[in-house]
């Protein structure tokens, strides 16, 4: 597919199918970070965007101590807000719906009482 394939390098790594290999300690946590600290700073100077010369002013901690989850986090806390307003607006419709129904009925007052008479007269008649 002639995709180049550049790999941060340690003594012991194998170089097979590694076109451009970084030397570099990739075993340890802040070194990979300082890394793609010193990478990402050469991109910038590539593209125009940092002068040589200049400083920059991210620092190399962000790139060390950033936690990857916590964006992971944050995304499922919206996504579970959003289904609980989603949730909500259908509560809301489905009340709605009932309360206009409810609004087209006229009270049946002592028609509707007899049909439940009828348990009063049993509960009576276990009390016997």
């Amino acid at each position: 597919m002639n995709i180049p394939v550049i790999a941060l390098a340690d003594s012991d790594s194998p170089l097979n199918w590694v076109d451009v290999a970084i030397p570099a300690n990739n075993k340890g946590k802040k070194s990979i970070a300082y890394c793609f600290y010193l990478l990402a700073k050469e991109v910038l100077q590539l593209r125009g965007e940092l002068a040589r010369d200049s400083e920059w002013d991210v620092m190399v901690d962000l790139f060390m101590y950033r936690d990857p989850d916590a964006k992971k986090t944050g995304d499922k806390a919206e996504e579970q807000a959003a289904d609980e307003e989603g949730e909500a607006e259908q509560e809301g419709a489905a009340v709605a719906d009932a309360v206009k129904g409810f609004e087209g009925e006229e009270d049946e007052g002592e028609e509707g009482d007899e049909k439940w008479g009828n348990q009063g007269a049993t509960s009576t008649a276990f009390a016997k």
